[in-house]
């Protein structure tokens, strides 16, 4: 990302929206480029058994616009058969909530790549999907219809008795009731039997922060796959489903009839930082109302103190380096409710400095909101245990972001790819692959996009790297990346593009006829998906 004074031209009115899926669909693969399929012995086999399956995004039915988002179960055969599963599905465009939908038989196809399609017949429509395994347990998904676009995950279903569930941190993001961004963090103590005994929450509706609110409620099982929760604060009372992944990692999705969509993840929390260095991704929206997303690594102390960092940040177009960045953590030891307030010196949305957020430690991250009313920021942050990835290796791509059309238009847009990738003793073309992108405003969902690019290591390594990918669709083009390497098998993305901004991860893939490690590949499904969603047809791209 070339560093770019943050300046911007044109206000725009964007919000920010993550969730879930429309109605009735009308499927299709979209048009085709050509690209060839990496040969590394996936099949249908390697999806077989029963998977929680996570989208959000946006949905487009007719003229109207809203945000959706998709949680539940998905039972797949091994042979290419959907033979069951539920869902439930919370979208204001297709009149609310509906909980508990049945899955129809339908059809899924993994290609050679790992790369795959399947659909979801519920009775409130059918709903594409892509996607790319990384192993048999886990894969990144975008919703890939013609009515609807959105990103998220797929990771195989485990369980969990009741009285093993603790202490937690969550992680909440979508629209309130006007479909303006909301966005929420918080952590709980449970006692053994489903009551939270402690707990806190912050909550950012639309820029207005509600900071350090006492939580109380329950996260209750009735079996050890499924349960329910109540989150009640002075912002008011939620209720949630919850779907198991295991004892450590929870997925959520608001069901009661309030207008919120909200829906995220559910980690085991800790009560100090881990002393090293961070790799994070946030996205959102800054105090003018402008999409931004921004990247980078920092160093902490066990206590949440953070000091020469770097920040990669795209605001609406214009781009930026910020460096260093610190930051200081208001907390007690241990963290009153696992909970720091961080106040940076010179982080940036593009357009005001020193912004302040809440972040909540866990096994899986540091989840962080912004609470300073200088808009809406939101993502989180990861130890760093390596400082390159790992070619050559074939691995997994999701890109969730905004483009900018020639007159001026912002539709979401979602990418999932895959590519294997040489080392970088080959500087002309070191990443070879497909891409599939869906962008309904602009000509989408396209699939088998030949994919061509290089990457290149910042020297002395930090993690910190530059891609340049090529694809021949012209609302794809070439795509200007920054990556974070997290550990050897998971890697961070933020888009620089001038034209769209996105941000993302790529993860190593446990291919059928590879060797890649499982511990190394356990980390990839803990990257909470944080989505930059904008209304349709409601602001200027940047002038240049």
């Amino acid at each position: 990302m070339n560093p770019l004074a943050p300046t911007k031209c044109a206000s725009r009115t964007f919000m920010l929206l993550a969730a879930i899926s429309g109605i009735i669909l009308s499927l299709g693969c979209g048009s085709s480029n050509n690209g060839t399929p990496n040969n590394n012995g996936f099949t249908n086999s390697n999806f077989t058994g029963t998977y929680v399956i996570s989208m959000a995004g946006t949905d487009y039915n007719s003229s109207t616009f809203s945000l959706f988002a998709i949680v539940g179960t998905v039972t797949a055969d091994g042979n290419g058969n959907i033979t069951g599963g539920t869902v439930d599905i919370n979208d204001q465009n297709i009149g609310g909530v509906f909980t508990g939908q049945a899955l129809s038989k339908s059809n899924y196809s993994v290609n050679q790549d790992g790369r795959g399609t399947l659909t979801l017949i519920t009775p409130q429509g059918n709903f594409g999907a892509d996607f790319v395994l990384s192993s048999n347990n886990h894969g990144l998904i975008t919703r890939f219809d013609t009515t609807g676009t959105g990103s998220g995950t797929i990771d195989t279903q485990g369980t969990a008795p009741e009285g093993s569930l603790g202490a937690f941190a969550f992680t909440l993001s979508g629209s309130d009731a006007s479909q303006n961004s909301l966005g929420s963090v918080g952590g709980f103590t449970l006692d053994g039997s489903g009551n939270i005994t402690t707990g806190v929450q912050d909550v950012n509706d639309n820029g207005s922060a509600f900071a350090n609110l006492p939580l109380t409620g329950t996260v209750v099982l009735s079996s050890s796959t499924f349960g329910t929760a109540t989150l009640n604060t002075d912002f008011g009372s939620l209720l949630f489903d919850v779907w198991v992944i295991d004892s450590t990692h929870l997925k959520l999705i608001e069901t009661d009839t309030s207008g919120l969509t909200l829906s995220g993840d559910a980690f085991t929390q800790i009560t100090t930082f881990t002393a090293g260095q961070l790799v994070y991704t946030l996205s959102g929206v800054d105090d003018e109302g402008d999409p931004v997303v921004a990247g980078g690594y920092v160093t902490t102390d066990t206590n949440g103190n953070l000091s020469a960092g770097l920040e990669d940040f795209n605001n609406a177009g214009s781009t930026g380096t910020v460096q260093p960045f610190s930051a200081t953590c208001n907390a007690s030891a241990p963290f009153a409710g696992g909970r720091c307030q961080l106040a940076t010196t010179t982080f940036t949305n593009g357009i005001t400095p020193n912004l302040q957020f809440a972040a909540y430690p866990t096994t899986a991250g540091v989840l962080m909101l912004e609470n300073d009313g200088a808009g809406f920021f939101q993502g989180a942050a990861y130890n760093q245990t390596a400082t390159a990835f790992t070619p050559p290796a074939g691995y997994g791509l999701n890109l969730t972001g905004l483009n900018f059309d020639n007159v001026g238009d912002v539709a979401e847009v979602d990418d999932i790819a895959q590519f294997n990738a040489t080392t970088t003793a080959s500087p002309a073309t070191n990443m070879t692959g497909v891409l599939d992108e869906n962008s309904i405003l602009n000509g989408g969902p396209v699939s088998n996009s030949a994919l061509s690019g290089n990457y290149a290591p910042d020297s002395p390594a930090t993690g910190r790297g530059a891609i340049s990918v090529t694809t021949p669709k012209t609302f794809i083009g070439i795509l200007s990346l920054e990556y974070y390497v997290v550990n050897a098998s998971t890697v961070l993305i933020v888009e620089g593009d001038q034209d769209q901004l996105s941000v993302g991860t790529y993860e190593l893939q446990n291919t059928p006829s590879g060797q890649a490690m499982v511990q190394q590949q356990q980390q990839a499904h803990v990257i909470p998906i944080i989505h930059p969603f904008v209304k349709p047809h409601n602001a200027r791209r940047q002038k240049k």
